[in-house]
């Protein structure tokens, strides 16, 4: 089966500055596809290249199989489109606002009443002009309109950015129920956590290059993890570790970032080691890990 996205070499720059490099990944039907980077990794770009928002300046998209050299608004109506920055009417009432979207579309807006009670985005909030919603209300509104005509692919870019986390795990939720019912949806991140939650694959970039295209299994497995050491004093001998390698030293409080059997490192710490602890790794600590690979 085609992919439903494919990206060749995409390059774009804007003067002096490169917005992306080069990256190439395609997304299959039905996957939910992560899009992983910093603030600044290229990830809009991508996306709003992918939306005809943007010319590249070399590469190749396609869309279900067609290529996105030429304007093609029919595939707007198999696509729903969250961006970043989402900045609809401010005067409007956010009611009346899905009502008036939903006369643009040919398909009907079969999940609308059930996103927004899923999102806690109920009458009270409906009735309220948009420039009057908070940031996450203007979230929830961005999401529904996305979503709520059950499109073939769903492009979301920082999906859950403002929404609490009670609203984060229904987003979750309403990804597995679209996925389900044949959705393809790529989301971009700068979350290591929330793509590892719903995604079966990502596509990591920093500074506009592609770092690497991994199952989320694969990333799991290979993912490095912090340790971070409190010492009785300060023992030199605690700079050294097997399989772990020393990042900073602050005094007594030493951080390490463990490419081995974590189990291993915890059992050969020094005697003069008062407490440990292991905190949730980060996308840095994967950027850290492929760029110590790439080095050899």
């Amino acid at each position: 089966m085609a992919p439903v996205i494919e990206v060749d070499a995409l390059t774009k720059s804007y003067g002096a500055v490169t917005g992306i490099d080069e990256v190439s990944f395609t997304v299959s039907p039905g996957e939910v596809f992560g899009f992983l980077g910093p603030n600044g990794a290229g990830k809009t770009t991508t996306i709003r290249i992918l939306m005809q928002l943007l010319r590249p300046d070399a590469g190749r998209t396609a869309l279900f199989g067609v290529a996105l050299s030429e304007r093609h608004p029919e595939l707007h109506e198999r696509v729903g489109y969250l961006p970043g920055d989402f900045r609809p009417p401010p005067e409007v009432r956010s009611g009346y606002y899905l009502q008036h979207m939903a006369r643009y579309r040919s398909r009907p807006p079969a999940l609308r009443d059930l996103l927004c009670d899923r999102f806690g985005f109920g009458e009270k909030e409906q009735r309220q002009e948009i420039k009057h919603l908070s940031h996450g209300n203007r979230q929830k509104l961005g999401l529904v309109l996305a979503l709520e005509n059950v499109p073939e692919l769903a492009i979301l870019d920082e999906p859950t950015l403002g929404l609490d986390p009670l609203v984060q795990d229904a987003f979750y939720d309403v990804v597995s129920h679209l996925r389900d019912r044949g959705t393809t949806i790529f989301l971009s991140s700068h979350v290591l956590s929330e793509v590892e939650k719903v995604c079966s694959r990502v596509a990591i970039v920093r500074g506009g290059s592609l770092v690497a295209v991994e199952s989320i299994d694969s990333l799991k497995r290979h993912r490095p993890r912090r340790l971070i050491v409190v010492l009785d004093a300060e023992d030199a001998a605690a700079h050294d570790l097997a399989g772990a390698r020393l990042l900073t030293r602050e005094g007594a409080r030493c951080t390490y970032l463990i490419e081995g059997d974590v189990r291993a490192v915890v059992g050969a710490l020094p005697t003069s080691a008062r407490e440990f602890f292991l905190p949730e790794s980060d996308l840095e600590d994967v950027f850290l890990a492929y760029y110590r690979g790439s080095a050899g």
